[in-house]
């Protein structure tokens, strides 16, 4: 059972962030998530805007609820995206996905990448393959990739066949799932019997609950007895609390 922080450790440090992603692989995740979008200059991060979770509206007044496309990695670099959490992470920066790949090398938590919005960026999924290919984490199998777009997917497969794929979804698992995984957003869409289904075709289920940061342990207990392969928690050191508490084997 494996336990994926979403976006990092958020129960302790800003999400998306460098400090999460450390906080993350102490906590004992199993895999990291980060989303990718991509700069008007093509670097690499993370987020559909900055609104939510940088100071973005003082630093570029009326930009606030621009999209992430819409700014170059100078601007983004000006922009603090710890002072919302705690003043301890005041001058946190919104890091590229190099700067991401280069902190978690030397850990053991792999990664789980969205391609998000892949249809504001035509080709980069190639350029996700690459980046993930020069660092390594291609050849030691230590990355997962999926997506709300069945495109994407199979863009980003076509330049790294190798890495297992998934599509992100509320819908029942049928027989035409893509992907070598699945990934679903509402646990409550998970049964035994989809669970079943999908180890039929050979897929594994990582299942998102209702409330991340609150998920409960009859939930999680819930999705160990439909035994899903992971859950995506915004909390993954209570997470890995309640699977040993259920039983489930890490």
């Amino acid at each position: 059972m494996l336990v994926i922080a979403h976006r990092g450790d958020r129960a302790v440090a800003p999400e998306n962030t460098l400090p999460a992603i450390i906080a993350a692989a102490r906590a004992g995740a199993d895999l990291v998530e980060f989303d990718v979008q991509q700069t008007s200059d093509g670097h690499l991060i993370h987020d559909t805007t900055f609104a939510r979770t940088t100071n973005v509206a003082q630093v570029f007044p009326g930009r606030a609820d621009d999209p992430v496309g819409s700014f170059t990695l100078a601007e983004v670099r000006r922009l603090d995206a710890g002072s919302w959490l705690s003043p301890a992470y005041a001058g946190t920066r919104v890091p590229t996905l190099g700067a991401l790949l280069a902190t978690m090398r030397p850990t053991h938590t792999d990664l789980l990448l969205e391609l998000k919005n892949p249809e504001l960026y035509p080709g980069y999924e190639t350029q996700v393959a690459r980046a993930l290919t020069r660092t390594g984490f291609v050849a030691s199998h230590r990355v997962h990739v999926h997506s709300f777009g069945p495109p994407a997917l199979e863009a980003f497969h076509d330049s790294a066949p190798s890495v297992p794929v998934g599509l992100v979804t509320e819908s029942a698992i049928g027989d035409d799932s893509p992907g070598t995984w699945l990934s679903t957003l509402n646990a409550t869409t998970v049964t035994d019997g989809g669970v079943e289904r999908a180890s039929d075709l050979h897929l594994q289920v990582f299942a998102w609950p209702l409330a991340p940061t609150q998920a409960t342990s009859s939930e999680v207990e819930r999705l160990v007895d439909d035994r899903v392969s992971g859950i995506i928690t915004d909390n993954p050191g209570q997470t890995r609390s309640q699977l040993d508490a259920a039983g489930a084997d890490a």
